[in-house]
């Protein structure tokens, strides 16, 4: 054999030797061949913080309902025990953690000094009644008595300077609520407080996680703590997907997951009534991301999930705070229909009445202006009782690039990709806001009280979605939630099913796809289940992508193409 014959049979020795070491199709012949390996923590981890913010007004509780119910396929489905997935929930009155409402949290309520409450005078337990901590004295046990009265914030006594953490005993289950006639809707609505005020009849969540309807139970009326039976709690206001060390991933480990979220999900319906979602949120990131008990991580993909049947109704805080500042300041009443709705009543335009202009007396409503606008959604008309006065609203664009801020900051990524999106099931069409507001104003009219419309679409909510890739605007009046969580769900797939590559690959090159798992065992992915599109790879199908694991890693292997 002479020289040139031998060095090309060597060369063709060291190539036949190369492929049967780096995998390569057999009858191909590659060289250069460049790897590239991403480790899902770093590129398409399934780092994922879901952020509920439910609103727990007087109106909210069926929502709530339809929340637990069609929560059990959305995590049975996408919060798998080998994805790296946090989830916590909120409420739309969080902002009242703000130090500006300290004051009126501290004011007495007019009028409850010496009252004596129907409802406790009537406890055949009264005499066990346990007055809170925080005031030894606030029931007479012998005649249901409010001695020395009662102040705005001991009706949610969770509301306060630590409201805006993730502590236990906060957003971990129903926010607790004095049973009384001064929360009407709580005492006398679907909730039915008294039904787990009495901490006898019922402990613990076991009756709302699963209520038992034979008996005449209801999650409605058990997702409920009082001041006296605050036990409706999971005792995780962080819920993570992965299991701690040395507990399975099994079904009794994802079973706890759902019962713990059924649980944080019940905000009840106790609630202030001016629902502002988007400064909850703010509220939360202010108070509670630099302290032990942060939620969202770097890198993480977030989303931020409002479930309202109202709009966001977040004021910019005036400087200096007028005096008798509280939670109603900001906004008209329409004294027309409020008329129109209950009769030519003194409850509305009387002395201490809800909507009047006369500063003499002493209205609840009406400082700013006593109309409202028409408005007009799919040939649907009408005029809110009460409204925020649009001029002193947060711009949702000033919401936008607070939350950008945040979570390029987190990200160590001062101009990239904030890496959010929000999720909005809210009233979307005029027959959801007709459905609701009808169902409102018969509870209105069972209990007894004013009726007022409030239910309106959710601009505000939407339009922060629009300025946001990716976001989704869902129906609240829907009922059936299973489509509409498994929309965000799909949602989040979609986002964690790219790959950035470090350049494309060339017209000369095939690629091969490999998953590397913790094991050290590969699994080959064909290029059915995948495209690339310049610098992106992307998986197309959503089981598959389900099917990986915070502990895998994806191999990219840039093979140039047979060369003869």
């Amino acid at each position: 054999m002479n020289s040139k014959k031998f060095s090309h049979a060597v060369s063709l020795f060291a190539c036949s030797s190369l492929l049967s070491c780096t995998g390569q199709l057999p009858g191909s012949f590659r060289f250069l061949q460049a790897l590239q390996t991403f480790k899902t923590a770093q590129n398409v981890n399934t780092k994922i913080d879901l952020l509920w913010i439910v609103d727990n007004s007087s109106s909210m509780d069926v929502h709530q309902e339809k929340l637990r119910a069609g929560f059990q396929s959305f995590m049975t489905k996408y919060l798998q025990p080998t994805w790296d997935i946090r989830v916590a929930v909120i409420t739309t009155d969080t902002y009242l953690a703000h130090p500006a409402y300290s004051s009126f949290l501290a004011k007495q309520i007019p009028g409850s000094v010496g009252y004596t409450s129907s409802y406790l005078s009537g406890l055949s337990w009264l005499s066990s009644f346990q007055n809170p901590i925080w005031n030894s004295t606030l029931v007479n046990t012998a005649t249901g008595t409010l001695t020395n009265g009662i102040n705005y914030g001991a009706l949610n006594p969770l509301w306060g300077p630590q409201y805006a953490l993730l502590e236990p005993g906060f957003h971990d289950g129903p926010i607790t609520a004095f049973c009384f006639e001064a929360m009407p809707y709580f005492l006398h609505g679907v909730t039915q407080c008294g039904i787990r005020d009495n901490p006898s009849q019922f402990s613990g969540p076991d009756a709302c996680v699963s209520p038992n309807t034979q008996l005449g139970q209801s999650s409605l009326s058990q997702c409920v703590n009082t001041i006296q039976n605050d036990t409706v709690r999971s005792g995780q206001p962080i819920i993570s997907t992965l299991p701690p060390l040395n507990t399975p991933a099994d079904s009794a480990w994802t079973t706890l997951l759902q019962r713990n979220f059924i649980i944080n999900a019940s905000v009840g319906s106790s609630g202030a009534g001016s629902e502002r979602g988007l400064s909850s949120v703010l509220q939360l990131i202010s108070d509670n991301e630099s302290a032990p008990t942060s939620f969202f991580r770097p890198n993480s993909l977030r989303s931020l999930i409002f479930l309202s049947d109202e709009d966001d109704q977040s004021f910019a805080l005036p400087d200096p705070l007028p005096s008798n500042f509280s939670p109603d300041w900001g906004y008209l009443c329409d004294q027309t229909s409020l008329m129109a709705q209950n009769g030519n009543s003194t409850l509305i335009n009387g002395n201490g009445g809800l909507c009047c202009s006369n500063p003499s007396l002493g209205c609840r409503f009406g400082s700013r202006g006593t109309t409202c606008p028409t408005k007009t959604v799919d040939q649907y008309t009408y005029t809110l009782g009460i409204c925020a006065d649009p001029s002193l609203l947060i711009p949702v664009e000033d919401i936008k690039a607070s939350l950008d801020s945040y979570f390029r900051g987190l990200d160590g990524s001062p101009t990239g990709d904030p890496n959010y999106f929000v999720a909005s099931i809210v009233p979307t069409t005029g027959t959801s806001i007709q459905m609701i507001q009808s169902s409102r104003e018969t509870i209105d009219q069972s209990i007894g009280t004013i009726k007022v419309v409030e239910a309106d679409r959710s601009d505000r909510y939407l339009a922060l979605g629009s300025l946001i890739t990716g976001s989704l605007a869902l129906d609240i009046s829907s009922t059936d939630y299973t489509p509409v969580l498994d929309a965000i769900g799909q949602e989040i797939v979609q986002k964690k099913s790219t790959f950035t590559l470090a350049r494309a690959p060339t017209g000369v090159e095939e690629m091969l796809v490999t998953i590397i798992h913790a094991s050290g065992t590969t699994t080959t992915v064909s290029s059915s289940l995948y495209t690339i599109s310049n610098k992106t790879l992307t998986f197309t199908d959503q089981n598959f992508v389900l099917s990986l694991s915070s502990t895998d890693q994806v191999s990219i292997s840039y093979q140039p193409k047979t060369a003869y």
